[in-house]
């Protein structure tokens, strides 16, 4: 694992300088379902399987979706999450790689380029740029979500049933954020795909932190069957406690 690791951090730097040489001067196009795609994109996305493709792993990517369906083990990749971020210039923008065995995330790295800043996961335990994070002791009472998200007024409801600060921040950084404890509750009441949490899920799990399905009520499991995700809540291992009582909150406002 420690060596499909290092090629996974090595894909994600290469993803990264890849973005930033397009950070000021990018190509920008449309998809089908009308949201954007940029040169940083794909740019990003052939750095990635430059790198991965020595794995002789099947690669899923949001810009290179893999079709055979039938599959236990795989990478999951995002090869910028937070494309409108990067356009607004916001530096809301990360690299998203995950490997997927048996539905599970066994291996999860998120880069943020204009930081430098990587989490990668190791032996269960978390690291930032080469050092030890300690998770055991999460204090922080704030409440996360998405600069794009259409839910605001749900979310802002929850905050203040549960005495928790609202801060908005783009992409899958707000996965660092929750296992670094600089927020600690990410609720999910939009679409999302599997490529845009698997990284963070990863690290949430290996922190002692968890994502919930809010139908299912139990941790997610990826399959390349189903692209989508339904809404969810994210806890670093300070709230893992509470995630009951916001359970039964959150199916009451259903």
């Amino acid at each position: 694992m420690k060596e499909l690791l290092q090629i996974a951090v090595r894909a994600a730097f290469d993803a990264g300088n890849a973005i930033l040489k397009h950070y000021d001067n990018y190509d920008l196009k449309y998809k089908t379902d009308k949201s954007p795609l940029t040169s940083a994109d794909l740019a990003a996305n052939e750095a990635i399987f430059t790198n991965l493709i020595k794995t002789q792993i099947p690669i899923c990517s949001e810009e290179q979706i893999l079709v055979n369906d039938d599959i236990s083990t795989f990478w999951l990749v995002d090869p910028m999450d937070g494309t409108r971020e990067f356009i607004k210039k916001n530096g809301q923008f990360c690299v998203c790689i995950a490997l997927i065995q048996n539905a599970k995330p066994t291996l999860g790295v998120i880069f943020i380029p204009l930081k430098n800043e990587i989490f990668f996961t190791l032996n269960g335990q978390i690291y930032k740029n080469d050092i030890l994070l300690n998770t055991s002791n999460l204090g922080d009472k704030t409440i996360i979500c998405s600069n794009q998200t259409t839910n605001n007024g749900k979310t802002a409801k929850f905050a203040t049933k549960f005495g928790l600060n609202l801060n908005k921040c783009g992409s899958a950084i707000k996965f660092c954020h929750l296992v670094s404890g600089n927020a600690s509750v990410y609720l999910r009441i939009s679409g999302s795909n599997i490529w845009d949490i698997a990284a963070g899920d990863c690290l949430l799990r290996n922190s002692g932190g968890a994502v919930i399905c809010l139908k299912t009520k139990k941790p997610f499991e990826y399959s390349l069957k189903n692209l989508k995700n339904d809404y969810f809540i994210a806890l670093n291992s300070h709230q893992i406690s509470n995630l009951t009582k916001y359970l039964d909150y959150l199916d009451q406002k259903a």
